[in-house]
Order: C-alpha cells, then sequence, then structure tokens
C-alpha cells in the first residue's frame, strides 16, 4: 500500500502490509487519531446512550469542518474486546474504523473525518434500526427507525459538535454519512434514501434488504432516484436469499444513481472481520478525495 507518511513497513511488527488498519500501527504517534468517550441522556429514545467518537490528528485536519460517518452498532466500531489480551493484527470481532481511518489517511485515499460510533442496546436494536413494523417468525420489531434518525440529527450531531470545541463538524449533507452492517445497514440505506437534505450519504455491509420482503427497495422504486453517494456490498459467503435481495436492491440503487453508487458482490460472509477488509473500498467511494 502506497503511504505518504514515512513509516515502517507492517511487516516489521508481524503484520501484514495489504490492508490500511496495520499500516496505522506501524504510524508515528502524532499521525494517529485519538477516540474520546461521551454519553448522552436520549429524549427521543429514552435512556442512556454511549458515543465514541474518532477524532483525526490535528496534523491531518486542515482549516474546513469535517464530515462525519455516524456509525450504527458504536459497540463494534473500534477496540475488540480482546484487544487487552492479543496483538494488535490478531484482533478480531469489531470494524476497527479508527485504525482503518488512520491508514486511509496515511494512504492519502480518504478526507479526514470524524467518526461517531453510537451505542444501542442488543434488545432494542431491531426496534431502531428499522422504521417500519415487522416480523420475522414469531418475533416482532421495528417501528423507531424514523426516530432513531430524528435523535441522530437533533440530539447526536449537536453532543458531539459540542465536546469537540475547535473541531468542527460539516453541516453539508454529503458530509454526514451513515455506516451500518447488516440490520444496521438497513438504518444507513433508509436514512440517505428518505433524508437526502440530512443525510447525503451512506455505507452498508450486508444490509438485510429481506426485511418486509424488500422494503428498501420498493422505496427506491417509490422515490425513482439515489440522491447521494451511497457504497453497499453483499459476501459471495452469504445465505443466497439475502444475496439475492441485495443484488436487487443494489441494481435498483445503480440504475437510479449511477456513478454515485458503488454496490455490488464481493468475497466476503456475515461477520465484522469480513466487513472490516471490506470497508476501505467504501470508504474510499464515500470519502473520496475529490469528492
Amino acid at each position: 500500500m502506497p503511504c505518504r507518511v514515512p513509516h515502517a513497513s507492517p511487516s516489521a511488527i508481524g503484520a501484514p502490509d495489504e490492508r490500511p488498519e496495520f499500516h496505522a500501527l506501524a504510524l508515528p504517534p502524532e499521525r494517529r487519531g485519538e477516540i474520546e468517550n461521551l454519553i448522552i441522556e436520549g429524549r427521543r429514545i429514552p435512556g442512556v446512550r454511549p458515543l465514541r467518537v474518532y477524532v483525526p490528528a490535528a496534523s491531518l485536519r486542515g482549516p474546513d469542518p469535517l464530515p462525519v460517518l455516524l456509525v450504527n452498532d458504536g459497540h463494534k466500531a473500534f477496540e475488540p474486546s480482546n484487544h487487552r489480551s492479543v496483538s494488535p493484527w490478531h484482533q478480531s470481532g469489531t470494524l476497527q474504523l479508527h485504525r482503518l481511518m488512520d491508514g486511509l489517511l496515511c494512504e492519502g485515499a480518504v478526507r479526514p473525518a470524524v467518526v461517531v460510533a453510537v451505542g444501542v442496546h442488543a434488545s432494542s436494536r431491531a426496534d431502531q434500526y428499522v422504521p417500519i413494523r415487522t416480523r420475522l417468525g414469531e418475533v416482532e420489531f421495528g417501528g423507531l427507525g424514523d426516530t432513531y434518525l430524528d435523535l441522530l440529527e437533533h440530539e447526536v450531531l449537536p453532543e458531539v459538535q459540542n465536546a469537540l470545541g475547535g473541531v468542527q463538524l460539516s453541516s453539508a449533507p454529503s458530509e454526514r454519512i451513515l455506516v451500518g452492517t447488516s440490520i444496521g445497514g438497513v438504518s444507513a440505506l433508509y436514512g440517505a434514501l428518505t433524508r437526502p437534505g440530512v443525510f447525503g450519504a451512506a455505507v452498508a455491509l450486508s444490509p438485510s434488504a429481506w426485511i418486509e420482503d424488500g422494503f428498501l427497495t420498493r422505496l427506491v422504486h417509490e422515490r425513482g432516484d439515489a440522491p447521494g453517494r451511497i457504497a453497499a456490498d453483499i459476501g459471495h459467503g452469504e445465505q443466497q436469499p439475502i444475496r439475492e435481495h441485495c443484488d436487487t436492491l443494489f441494481k435498483a440503487l445503480s440504475d437510479r444513481g449511477g456513478e454515485r453508487v458503488l454496490a455490488q458482490p464481493v468475497e466476503g460472509v456475515h461477520n465484522e472481520d469480513s466487513w472490516r477488509a471490506r470497508m476501505p473500498r467504501l470508504l474510499r467511494h464515500v470519502l473520496a478525495t475529490q469528492p
């Protein structure tokens, strides 16, 4: 991987050279971003909600307001649970977005951006990420998807901006990017499709396009456009019905969004380690240095 910041090869510390997150391990400390921990008391969806916020290194930020990635399932965004017991290049189970961003910035492949990992309780995540009430077998879920997006816009973003002080977040819709995996990818795509004046881009890995027999695909057809940048994929190793729903959704998005949409099947399966390996390609699309 060609880098613009001089540093040792990741192979010198036992890590593969081809992955951006391992280059981040070899960067000088002053070139690595930092993570801040916040807690908000939700109003629209009551309860305490943890936020973890990655801010890129000061030397890389520049004077302009920064794009912001709002990441669903925030507990899987940064360090894995085994980060204290094994070497960094053997850590698993999360997206490691702080390292991915550091490595991609070192490569010069993306613009610097703030990453906000938004916590959610496992028992209510499906309710918050799906806007319609639906069923899977005997389990009923969904219905709070729009309320959750309201919370991101009116509670999370102002709280993060207040906490960051002099680091300004961009208010441009194209630079407010929703990120999600699996059922969290439904929320990301839904937000970008229905609120393009607020959230103008989305990243969705293995989105649960099967929900309500493809309601996201029907939404794309009804709206007639994919207004912002969208990056999505589905792994070849995932279950066939899930792949088929994603193929249909991706075709609809690509037909309407043209070059703004990067959506296709790739090698991979349905877990965080696979998503982490696939994430750089999608981030390069939504955070391109020439947007």
